[in-house]
């Protein structure tokens, strides 16, 4: 039973430092000023270290896509508007645009407008555009802010 219990315990002691010191190589460079340069991003990519919308490339073809996801992907542009004010200037001048910078890809048949009033906060609207030319409202999306008590 020991013999078991030893093993069944071994991955553990690996983990937390209770098991045999194993010597790791150095992996540090040996000018200890250099650092690595900085990596370039992709064509139309933002560095992976700024601001993330989506965790993959996002590609919403079908209506039930667009109404599922797409309100939580604009939920989060709104909120990074609120603390990054060049984020916000660049979403409100062309959202659809500034979404496929960050990988979220629309069909062509569907617009995004921003309508802003006075002393209100804005609001994102998703249209459908019919081959005839007309629009239908899918949704539209403007945060709010409540106090409760």
């Amino acid at each position: 039973m020991a013999f078991a219990l030893k093993w069944a315990m071994a991955p553990f002691r690996l983990l937390f430092g209770r098991g045999p010191k194993v010597a790791t190589p150095e992996i540090l460079p040996a000018d200890p000023a250099w650092t690595p340069p900085p990596a370039q991003p992709a064509e139309g990519h933002l560095p992976a270290e700024e601001f993330v919308l989506v965790e993959r490339i996002t590609r919403l073809m079908t209506l039930d896509e667009i109404e599922r996801h797409l309100p939580d992907i604009l939920g989060r542009a709104l909120a990074r508007g609120w603390i990054d004010k060049p984020f916000q200037a660049a979403f409100m001048d062309d959202p659809k645009r500034m979404l496929s910078t960050y990988d979220v890809h629309l069909p062509d048949a569907v617009e995004i407008e921003v309508e802003t009033e006075p002393g209100k906060r804005p609001r994102i609207v998703v249209y459908q555009i019919s081959l005839g030319g007309r629009k239908r409202r899918l949704l539209y999306l403007q945060l709010v802010m409540m106090a409760g008590r």
